[in-house]
Parts: structure tokens; sequence; C-alpha cells
């Protein structure tokens, strides 16, 4: 009888060990969906801060060619310098969105090893 009892106690414990596993195994699928999901957000993020950063080249590019339109009707000296001027403050204005982008862009590396991270940790732990 005792050894019955003995068996039914371990039986208990295995079980018991088992859920314990089955829940650890959940959370860890849950926690790994999750990163999936923050990994996406971060790639559309940085698709997005591409696109400006194209459209603010292109932007440039244009004003600089209109730039080169207008210095070619000969315009006076104080209307170019004007623009000149102009031109500076969106150069200056393109180039901090750059640098803007290049800080997110590091943000997004970080967070993507972050991720990497704890999805090898979640890894190791199951």
């Amino acid at each position: 009888m005792d050894n019955i009892k003995t068996k039914e106690l371990e039986l208990l414990q295995t079980l018991s060990k088992l859920d314990l596993f089955t829940d650890l195994v959940a959370n860890s699928k849950k926690k790994i969906v999750d990163l999936e999901s923050v990994k996406g957000e971060l790639e559309n993020e940085k698709k997005q801060l591409m696109e400006k950063l194209s459209t603010l080249e292109d932007e440039n590019k244009s004003l600089i060619n209109q730039l080169s339109e207008l210095q070619g009707k000969n315009l006076s000296a104080s209307s170019n310098e004007d623009l000149k001027d102009k031109i500076i403050a969106i150069e200056d204005e393109n180039n901090k969105l750059k640098k803007d982008i290049a800080i997110m862009e590091e943000e997004l590396e970080v967070s993507r090893y972050k991720v990497l991270e704890s999805e090898n940790k979640q890894k190791k732990s199951v």
C-alpha cells in the first residue's frame, strides 16, 4: 500500500512539474510573439524614416536646382544672398534631419539587439 501511495505522490509531482514546464513554454511563446511584434514595428519605423530621408534628399536636390536656375537669370546680389541664406537654412535642416534619422537608426539597432538578446535568453531558459 505504501508503494502505491509513493508512486501516486511521484506521479503527482511529475504532473506538477509538467504543468510548470507547460506554463513556461506558453509564456515564452507569448513573449516571443510580443518581441516579434516590436521588431516588426521597429522595421516599419525604419522604413518610414528611410522614405522620409529620401524625400528630403529629393527636395534638397530640387532646391539646389532651383537655385542654379535663379543664379543663371542673373538676379541681383541681394536676392541671390537671400536665396543662398534660404538654401543654407534648408541644407542645415536637411542635415539635422539626417542626424536625427541616424540617431533613430542607432536606437533601432539597440532595440533589435535587445530583442535578440531577450529571445536568446528565452531560448536558453526553455
